[in-house]
């Protein structure tokens, strides 16, 4: 025989007690009722539900504010490079002796005796000063010219010494020494 055959003979052989009146009858005679409403949950599957929805959300909230953070960053990172290069091209306009060269106005320090300006090339840069440029006018009599020349004879033999010095909280100033620059 077949096996479907077989569990439908077996189904009409077993007994079954009504849950409602307590009567014997055959399962095959039974009628299945569905009910239209679902079982209640217990109080802790539905608390354990809201966790996971509540961790769900807090974890699309986070990803939604770093993906925000970075845009902030990245717009804000715009805006400062066309910022400086709006200064830029305005300080070109405003000093084009020093701007117009590719000079940064902040890398230029004026001193005025002997030389006019000194020009740290990459102070105001995250790499350093690379570079000190001496910029003075021509030499008008020929005092200025051995001065200028001294100088220049002094940097090339490596017998220079330079100071900076730096203010305080208090208001005092600090001098810093760097020998052979």
């Amino acid at each position: 025989m077949n096996i479907l055959i077989q569990t439908i003979n077996g189904i009409q052989e077993i007994l079954t007690i009504c849950p409602c009146c307590g009567d014997i009858f055959r399962l095959v005679e039974g009628k299945f009722i569905f009910p239209q409403k679902q079982p209640k949950t217990s109080q802790y599957s539905a608390l354990v539900s809201l966790e996971g929805k509540v961790s769900d959300e807090d974890n699309r909230v986070t990803t939604a504010e770093e993906r925000f953070e970075e845009k902030i960053r990245a717009q804000k990172g715009k805006l400062i490079e066309q910022g400086r290069k709006q200064a830029k091209r305005k300080l070109k306009k405003i000093d084009p002796t020093f701007s117009g060269g590719n000079i940064d106005p902040q890398d230029v320090k004026v001193i005025f005796e002997p030389v006019e300006y000194l020009i740290f090339h990459g102070l105001n840069s995250e790499h350093g000063v690379k570079l000190v440029d001496f910029v003075s006018r021509s030499p008008e009599s020929q005092l200025e010219e051995a001065t200028i020349k001294s100088i220049d004879n002094s940097i090339r033999k490596g017998d220079v010494e330079f100071e900076t010095l730096h203010m305080k909280d208090d208001g005092s100033f600090e001098i810093r020494k760097a020998s052979g620059v």
